[in-house]
């Protein structure tokens, strides 16, 4: 008998041991995927296989950024105090030690790299990684306008020629880059930031935005599409995301016009950070 209790005993103690494991399981499991995300980061490609000082890249920054306006510089009080946020992490990555990042044939179709880019990404020996990531809902969008300036500080310093937008997945020349920001004193807009992308199917395609994470959203993908609908379903979406970018949260709905018509595109449930949309055409009364 006092063997069988013991047994018992040892039992109970073995499930309870489990449990404790499941649970605890659990919970870092949930801690692991936070309600909020946001994540931007680009990727500066170097000739050279090291970084600029930090105190330079400040400088033209700050004091010496070349896109000031009526001796204003973009990146202002609020924007500075990122250069000592623990959100941002900046690294210099050698193409010795990580030659894959440097493969433009193993990025996604719809990138597509100009000869020139593909000469650019073939000389360069490193890159640095500037990113951003905060599980804290942001103010504002003051982080895309010190991460843009930062990209084009460290290709300038750097002599880079071109810069991966990682979470647009959108490859920028220097030169791009440079006119943008001088035309956008506020580089913080939905259009400098996410883009709609075309991912081909065996019978059509799908449409999904790229670049909403940056603000901690969820991005879109619609369902497959036939292929004769490709444009029009990217044009309702890059409409809805201008919709979108100035809202506190995502929203269930939004309507937009395009090609002469009004549209109504639901936001259904997400999974992994990909929500699907359903686009409506909103009959005339």
């Amino acid at each position: 008998m006092a063997s069988g209790r013991r047994t018992l005993t040892g039992f109970l103690l073995f499930l309870g041991f489990v449990a404790g494991l499941v649970i605890g399981y659990s919970v870092i499991t949930r801690r692991a995927k936070p309600k909020f995300l946001a994540t931007a980061e680009y990727w500066v490609y170097l000739p050279g296989d090291s970084m600029p000082p930090q105190d330079r890249v400040m400088d033209r920054m700050l004091a010496g950024n070349p896109h000031s306006k009526r001796g204003q510089s973009p990146i202002g009080k609020n924007e500075g105090l990122v250069f000592s946020d623990v959100r941002l992490h900046i690294a210099l990555v050698l193409r010795k030690r990580n030659p894959h990042v440097f493969r433009p044939d193993l990025f996604e179709d719809h990138i597509e790299p100009s000869a020139t880019d593909l000469q650019a990404l073939s000389e360069a020996q490193s890159l640095v990684k500037v990113r951003y990531v905060s599980e804290e809902p942001l103010p504002d969008k003051r982080h895309l306008q010190f991460l843009l300036h930062a990209a084009d500080a460290y290709a300038a310093l750097g002599e880079g020629r071109i810069v991966y937008d990682v979470m647009a997945e959108r490859l920028i020349p220097i030169e791009e880059l440079q006119a943008t920001l001088t035309e956008n004193f506020d580089a913080t807009g939905p259009e400098l930031h996410v883009r709609t992308v075309w991912k081909r199917t065996a019978t059509g395609g799908v449409a999904q935005t790229r670049g909403l994470a940056k603000i901690g959203f969820h991005e879109l993908a619609t369902s497959e599409m036939e292929a004769d609908e490709r444009w029009l379903v990217k044009t309702v979406l890059d409409e809805a995301v201008k919709e979108i970018w100035q809202a506190p949260s995502m929203p269930a709905s939004v309507e937009v016009s395009a090609y002469d018509d009004r549209f109504r595109i639901l936001v259904q449930e997400a999974k992994d950070r990909l929500a699907t949309v359903r686009i409506q055409r909103v009959q005339a009364t």
